[in-house]
């Protein structure tokens, strides 16, 4: 199989990795690539540099936009794009010279996913083969519950920096990132993609080098908007699993438990370990109450007190719910 690549660069402000990124896509083994820079409104040199590249390399196309965000970026450069597949890259990150080839040695059709490995780097060491992934594939609807087993810390998995997208399945289901969603895009982006694949194909190379930032926005302490969403995209991805693939009973409380683990880790116990006034947690369980059913669903546990806060939350009793939480924490204080 010899596909078209269409890489989708999104540029914003990361003048001092952008050169780097570029000159490591353009020296690439695999050649049959298109690669499109989209310059999001950047204040300081990276237009400039984009140009400058273009001149050099036929295979370059320059977008140059008024900041919208990320999302709008990736969604601008699928308009551009040419390519039987799409790769998206980050600017401040950069790609080893097999990247490319080696998803497309692994491309068997439109509905398999390819997964790299990467490599995690800041200042002052690379964490090499970070995922720890092996060379194993997962037909969906078979071996959901295996792949869940194996990865549940990843799936489905919110970065789309190591995977190659189909553009077939993007076009035919008018797929998109959402610019209204501010955090978790990318994850809202998979959740949509996945539904459209029937086999996901791992790969322990891990070429892609991702310039990991504490500091930066998407690393820093995630506000509660972001962690309901977050929830919210992903028991609708297990709703289609559990309807959809062939998941033992064992293997869907498996499912269930970790997605209650998310739901009480980032978002319950934040609320109430943390400094949060009753008037802020009161609007926060209402906006949990707004959930639908699906989702309120996938709150469950076999633990007594637990059992009941769930019980409460899910039929909306969120007041009642606040005073039992509330004289459990003292009485445990």
């Amino acid at each position: 199989m010899n596909p078209k690549i269409s890489v989708i660069v999104p540029i914003y402000n990361v003048e001092k990795y952008l050169e780097k990124c570029i000159s490591s896509l353009l020296d690439q083994s695999f050649t049959d690539f298109e690669l499109i820079l989209v310059n999001d409104g950047s204040p300081d040199n990276c237009g400039k540099i984009c140009d400058e590249f273009k001149e050099k390399d036929p295979r370059i196309t320059v977008l140059h936009l008024e900041n919208g965000g990320v999302c709008n970026a990736r969604n601008k450069g699928m308009e551009l794009a040419t390519g039987d597949f799409y790769v998206f890259v980050d600017s401040d990150d950069w790609a080893e010279k097999d990247f490319l080839q080696d998803f497309v040695d692994h491309i068997e059709d439109d509905e398999t996913l390819i997964i790299q490995d990467c490599n995690r780097d800041n200042d002052e060491k690379s964490e090499t083969h970070f995922f720890g992934f092996q060379n194993k594939s997962f037909v969906l609807k078979e071996d959901f519950g295996k792949l869940f087993h194996e990865n549940a810390h990843y799936v489905p998995g919110g970065y789309p920096w190591n995977k190659i997208y189909s553009a077939k399945i993007i076009k035919e289901n008018n797929l998109q990132f959402d610019p209204a969603i501010k955090l978790a895009d990318d994850e809202k982006w998979n959740f949509e993609y996945f539904v459209h694949i029937k086999k996901m194909k791992f790969i322990d190379k891990a070429n892609y080098h991702y310039i990991y930032n504490p500091g930066s926005i998407s690393n820093q302490k995630r506000p509660f908007d972001r962690e309901l969403t977050r929830f919210e995209f992903k028991t609708k991805f297990f709703v289609f699993a559990l309807k959809n693939y062939q998941i033992s009973e064992t293997d869907k409380k498996k499912i269930i438990a970790e997605v209650e683990k998310h739901f009480r880790i980032n978002i319950l116990d934040r609320m109430y370990k943390n400094d949060v006034s009753k008037k802020e947690r009161l609007s926060q369980l209402k906006e949990i109450s707004k959930l639908p059913n699906a989702a309120l669903q996938f709150l469950q546990s076999d633990l007594k007190f637990r059992k009941i806060d769930y019980s409460l939350l899910r039929n909306r009793k969120i007041h009642l719910f606040d005073v039992f939480k509330n004289m459990r924490l003292k009485l445990n204080a």
